[in-house]
């Protein structure tokens, strides 16, 4: 048995950051705007950067702010593209 921790161990420091990040960016906590699914969204992106190396609040809620300017996918509104084009279609009288 190894005495290093494996790089996929998150220490409770760090999950205590990522929860914090997610507060600040607006997905997590009772004033949250974001969907459930936008947040849960939101939370896979920072796990998936995090083991990737971004390591630090500021690089984390950098790369949050990229994502949710990204045109596939707004974090906050939690829809995509296509959601948005179906919502006009019935708008404009589609069935």
């Amino acid at each position: 048995m190894s005495s290093n921790p494996s790089p996929e161990y998150i220490d409770p420091a760090n999950v205590a950051m990522l929860r914090e990040v997610l507060r600040t960016a607006g997905f997590r906590g009772v004033e949250a705007e974001a969907g459930s699914d936008a947040k849960h969204t939101a939370a896979v992106f920072l796990n998936s950067e995090f083991r990737n190396g971004n390591r630090t609040r500021e690089a984390l809620l950098r790369a949050l702010e990229r994502r949710g300017k990204g045109v596939a996918y707004d974090l906050r509104a939690g829809k995509l593209p296509k959601d948005r084009a179906i919502d006009r279609w019935q708008d404009e009288g589609g069935r």
